[in-house]
């Protein structure tokens, strides 16, 4: 029985997300319609729900 508690309990642990997990709240953005040559923006909020830093190295944009 114990054996078994033990098991679950590290089996369990060693599920878990190790390292930086990036999490994107808002995926897309739709702006509607926009005249010819204006700037528009939109922030879109990037958070890392890992254990670890998370390095952003190269954007696209689409």
């Amino acid at each position: 029985m114990v054996f078994w508690i033990i098991f679950n309990l590290t089996t369990g642990w060693s599920q878990q997300a190790i390292g930086p997990r990036i999490v994107i709240e808002e995926k897309n953005f739709d702006a509607k319609q926009i005249k010819e040559g204006k700037i528009i923006e939109h922030p879109f909020r990037v958070l890392n729900k890992g254990d670890r830093p998370l390095e952003i190295k190269r954007v696209r944009t689409g």
